[in-house]
């Protein structure tokens, strides 16, 4: 479950950087449906226009900020203030809370660390044949869009596995030393990693169907000049070169390129 807080902009800049490392809050209706696990995605004050996700991972509990502030005072509070009592009054005196809300209510710290987000990642490879690239013409789920055979990892799988299953899959070839091109970082509404494959020998009979689209063999001269992916397409000139490539790139929804960097390394 997400849960949305505020933050000033001194707390907020010292929660991105790592040196926030817990919230102190009234324990009250709406902070006791937090639970270990859960998500708060931090704004930043008062403009609302950034945002911070982090992760709960321990909830302590007291009945009043005193308690409450000296559990943590050398690491969160003796830089800035003489004594725990004086964290207290700061917190009423600042208008934060009242003292009869927080008598009723009671006080919680949420240990918080960075939201890992779960990525996205997939495989593709170009394999080669006389001087022509295997690529799939989308006619159903994308358009009428060309990209190479490839797909999404399964549980266990190294990219090589992965690349090699859904190669044969989509084919019925199966695919002989592919070699990693290149790393394309993608995100829009999720995030992932593209692993890159290209390769020039391979085993087997080309299937007749593709639960994806057709097969064909493109000229190689020809391959950036075919509607693809945009992230593809800025992609393709680095293919079937000595370096590898890393690209990064923000998408929109429609996987149209909002902006893009990319490198040889």
């Amino acid at each position: 479950m997400e849960h949305i807080m505020k933050l000033y902009e001194s707390d907020f800049d010292n929660l991105k950087s790592g040196k926030k490392k817990r919230e102190y809050r009234l324990n009250d209706d709406k902070r006791k449906l937090v639970r270990i696990g859960d998500t708060i995605r931090f704004l930043k004050l008062p403009n609302l226009d950034e945002e911070f996700v982090v992760d709960v991972k321990n909830i302590e509990t007291f009945d009043n900020w005193y308690d409450c502030y000296s559990k943590y005072y050398d690491e969160d509070f003796k830089s800035r203030y003489d004594s725990v009592d004086a964290v207290v009054q700061d917190t009423y005196d600042g208008g934060y809370y009242t003292k009869e809300e927080s008598e009723k209510n009671g006080c919680v710290i949420f240990s918080i660390k960075k939201h890992r987000i779960a990525h996205l990642n997939s495989t593709a490879c170009y394999l080669k044949k006389d001087n022509k690239v295997l690529m799939i013409k989308f006619t159903k789920k994308w358009g009428h869009v060309y990209a190479p055979p490839g797909g999404k990892f399964e549980e266990g799988e190294t990219p090589l596995d992965c690349i090699m299953r859904e190669f044969y899959e989509e084919t019925g070839l199966t695919l002989i030393n592919p070699r990693l091109q290149g790393m394309s970082y993608w995100k829009d509404e999720s995030e992932g990693i593209i692993f890159v494959y290209t390769a020039e020998d391979f085993e087997g009979d080309l299937t007749t169907v593709s639960e994806e689209g057709t097969l064909e063999w493109i000229k190689l001269e020809d391959l950036e000049n075919i509607p693809q992916f945009d992230q593809n397409q800025k992609f393709t000139p680095y293919l079937f070169k000595d370096e590898l490539f890393e690209g990064k790139f923000l998408l929109n929804s429609k996987c149209r390129i909002l902006k893009h960097e990319i490198r040889k390394i």
